[in-house]
């Protein structure tokens, strides 16, 4: 699985949770990870999550880094177990920045000093299954009680690739792990 961090900034808008959406923007063919700073506007019809659809909601962040996974030939049961491994990459990573046990997650989101500081959503397209995950890098324009890498003292880039180091590292390992093994009877 190969990994890349953006130089330029690029908003969510929910329109790049699509397949393909890594190889048309960042040139990365296959299974792949890609983290970019920007803005996040979700709504309406590009909200994936049944409850805040229903709900009418918004995701909304003035400043975060985000996260696109997607992994070809993955159904949703797994790319939901793979959604729940980024997010742990993810608490590991910010913890180790912190030098402490600064997040608490819950499911696949993280909490912060009273704070949600991620969003997360998993899900599925005919050919591949797709995360995206972000971090609050900072509180403006977040719609909830939110908790932020900078008020943790965090620098986002280097928070971005050591969640991704961590996570493709994972990815990998279970990889061997699957190969290394005799089925049985």
């Amino acid at each position: 699985m190969e990994y890349k961090l953006a130089q330029q900034r690029l908003d969510y808008t929910g329109a790049e949770l699509r397949s393909r959406f890594i190889r048309d923007t960042f040139g990365m063919e296959g299974d792949s990870v890609v983290a970019f700073r920007g803005a996040c506007r979700v709504s309406g019809e590009r909200l994936v999550d049944l409850e805040d659809f229903r709900a009418g909601a918004t995701v909304w962040g003035d400043d975060m880094m985000h996260f696109i996974v997607e992994m070809f030939g993955v159904d949703l049961p797994r790319i939901t177990a793979v959604q729940r491994l980024l997010c742990a990459a993810a608490k590991d990573a910010v913890d180790a920045a912190a030098g402490r046990l600064a997040v608490e997650r819950r499911g696949d989101d993280l909490f912060a000093e009273g704070g949600k500081l991620s969003v997360s959503v998993a899900t599925v397209s005919p050919v591949s299954g797709l995360i995206h995950f972000g971090l609050n890098v900072t509180t403006e324009g977040v719609p909830v009680k939110a908790a932020c890498l900078g008020d943790l003292g965090l620098e986002p880039e280097a928070v971005a690739l050591d969640v991704m180091r961590r996570f493709v590292g994972e990815i990998e390992s279970m990889e061997a792990a699957a190969r290394n093994v005799r089925p049985v009877d």
